[in-house]
């Protein structure tokens, strides 16, 4: 077959090979980003990053999950701050550690997304060729100058769909509880991927082609390890606040966030306007009422103009750590190579519009549709809700799988691979 697709007769998994490589992207996206922070600058923690980096530092202290050393903070997700604490505990508490850090995430999630590009039924060239974008690619490669979240939810993310392709292909009550905890376990990190639950849920049922009730096992199986991952987290928030909050409580600050950075014609601009609120010191309640009427007083901003700015730069690593230097911000001249990579993440996303046109049709292979309507549903979350630069990043490997060659010959509704075992890690033989 000469469009990339290998069909597999054996065992699942890796084989050594696949391994192998999978080490080799690791250690390519490890050294790249090694190299990164060794020659270039590092960014001062600020705003979230000094959050996250105080956290982080209480925990390594034996000061618990708090921002001051003594209350417990409810504002940020978890899993970054718990686990760069922990690293924090073996490596020491230090920007350069943090960064060092980073570092290994932005590996792992190369090698993660090898391994996916590969589950995917993609051929370990073309499969090389797309992880080691993930590893090179610069805007990615320079989170690791910054402590923020992006590096840990990119590793999670991609680890999580790979399970889910696991499990779809193979059907197993195994793989179906792998999938639930890995999603529970992201979603730690970013709520936003609470929208995997029903869509795994939705997708799985639709997909048909198993008997009901081994698929009403294995979906109670990956709706149970998934709320399990989210429980503890949870229950611990609900002692704090004694209101159910399976993640973190950001809703207000999200709200103002979304306020502050807007700039609809005819202003005032969001920045100016919640400073109004802070000078007639206006909080609460009729703070949060204030900021609601300005998103209704200005809702072809919010439903039109800035949904369309996210979709132009949704599938784009942001240049932040040239922006943090003073160098290429939105608008400003830039070299001619900067304008290539914004136009071919544009492409990326219309061709996100085009898999998704697909799935409706019901041609494109099973996993693949998964990831399209998943990273549709992300999008729409994105645009809506939490547009910025950098939330795009997690699901980046995603976006790029798109590119593989779909199996037009199987129903994305369907059973994906027909009778025979079609998870296309090399162990086979190749039609």
């Amino acid at each position: 077959m000469g469009t990339g697709v290998n069909v597999v007769y054996e065992r699942p998994g890796p084989s050594r090979q696949d391994l192998t490589r999978a080490a080799a992207v690791f250690a390519v996206g490890l050294s790249a980003s090694l190299v990164f922070i060794s020659a270039c600058q590092l960014i001062p923690p600020e705003s979230d990053a000094l959050e996250y980096y105080r956290i982080a530092r209480n925990l390594a202290a034996g000061n618990g999950f708090s921002f001051d050393g003594a209350h417990p903070y409810t504002y940020r997700p978890p899993l970054f701050p718990l686990l760069l604490g922990m690293w924090f505990r073996l490596a020491g508490a230090s920007a350069l550690s943090a960064a060092v850090y980073q570092c290994l995430l932005h590996g792992l999630s190369a090698a993660a997304s090898y391994l996916l590009f590969r589950a995917l039924r993609c051929t370990p060239k073309w499969a090389t060729v797309l992880s080691l974008a993930v590893a090179l690619q610069p805007t990615l490669v320079s989170k690791a100058a910054f402590i923020l979240q992006e590096p840990t939810l990119l590793f999670f993310t991609t680890a999580a769909l790979l399970a889910t392709v696991i499990w779809l292909n193979e059907r197993s009550g195994k793989w179906a509880s792998i999938a639930g905890i890995s999603w529970g376990v992201a979603t730690l990190g970013k709520s936003v991927t609470l929208i995997a639950l029903p869509l795994a849920m939705v997708y799985w049922f639709a997909r048909g082609g198993a008997d009901r009730r081994n698929a009403s096992v294995q979906a109670a199986l990956f709706t149970l390890f998934f709320l399990v991952a989210l429980a503890p987290w949870t229950i611990r928030n609900y002692l704090v606040l004694h209101r159910v909050v399976p993640v973190n409580d950001q809703g207000t600050g999200m709200l103002e966030w979304n306020v502050v950075n807007a700039s609809p014609a005819g202003g005032p601009d969001g920045e100016s306007y919640v400073a109004d609120l802070d000078r007639r010191g206006i909080t609460g309640e009729q703070r949060k009422e204030l900021l609601w009427r300005y998103i209704g007083d200005h809702l072809r901003h919010f439903l039109v103009v800035r949904v369309y700015r996210n979709a132009v730069s949704f599938a784009s690593p942001a240049r932040e750590w040239w922006w943090a230097i003073g160098r290429y911000g939105p608008g400003e001249s830039r070299p001619w190579y900067w304008t290539l990579h914004d136009y071919f993440h544009r492409f990326l996303f219309l061709f996100l519009l085009f898999r998704v046109f697909q799935v409706a049709r019901g041609r494109l292979h099973a996993p693949s549709a998964f990831i399209a309507l998943f990273c549709l549903a992300y999008w729409g979350q994105y645009a809506l809700l939490v547009g910025g630069p950098r939330f795009g990043v997690p699901v980046y490997p995603a976006l790029l799988s798109l590119l593989i060659p779909g199996d037009t010959g199987a129903s994305a509704t369907g059973g994906g691979g027909g009778n025979i075992r079609s998870f296309a890690f090399s162990v086979g033989k190749r039609r």
